[in-house]
């Protein structure tokens, strides 16, 4: 505020460089009303660019906080995709030396070469138990159609038996969750009364 000798001069001055002058006495209301005014528009267009803002970080924030996220399963997933490949191309060696060691011809075989062959086929096993590699399809394990192929059914009168593997064929594998091969298996199932 400005005082002079003679007149005296009220001045306001917001950071506008616009002025409000009036002189001793003079009560202008309409000029500060339209000035209170015009500031309150001012500070409700200022509000609203900073709430835009405000969402408008929030929204990439969370966005990358996603990317983040989608980019971890997806590395995670094609891991597991890279190990489950690696595995379906070793399940052959891994069943031929199943089919070898199960042969009636495989006790004749020299004792000394047996249990070194026996030996590396249990090294293999554990190589794929620590990939996280699981094998399934037990005689007795009740019939899944999500990781078991259904090969053949057999009649069965035990009620315990029906809908349970009865034979497998051919082993199953999974790696953390993701099925490599379905186990091949003979499903018993109850007959029907006659």
């Amino acid at each position: 505020m400005k005082k002079g000798a003679e007149n005296e001069e009220i001045s306001i001055d917001i950071d506008s460089g616009n002025e409000i002058v009036l002189e001793e006495g003079e009560v202008s209301n309409s000029a500060l009303k339209a000035k209170l005014k015009e500031l309150r528009k001012e500070l409700l267009a200022t509000q609203k660019e900073r709430d835009e803002n405000l969402a408008g970080w929030q929204r990439a924030k969370a966005d990358l906080v996603n990317y983040r996220k989608n980019v971890n399963e997806d590395a995670v997933r094609d891991k597991r995709r890279a190990k489950a490949s690696v595995l379906a191309s070793v399940i052959p060696v891994v069943d031929s030396f199943a089919s070898a060691m199960q042969d009636v011809s495989w006790k004749e075989v020299d004792e000394n070469w047996r249990n070194g062959v026996e030996r590396i086929a249990g090294q293999l096993s554990q190589a794929l138990t620590s990939l996280g590699c699981t094998e399934f399809g037990d005689v007795g394990e009740p019939f899944n159609p999500l990781i078991h192929e259904c090969m053949s059914i057999v009649p069965t009168r035990v009620e315990k038996e029906d809908h349970t593997i009865a034979q497998v064929l051919q082993k199953g594998y999974m790696i953390e969750q993701e099925l490599v091969r379905p186990a091949k298996v003979v499903v018993a199932q109850i007959q029907e009364k006659e």
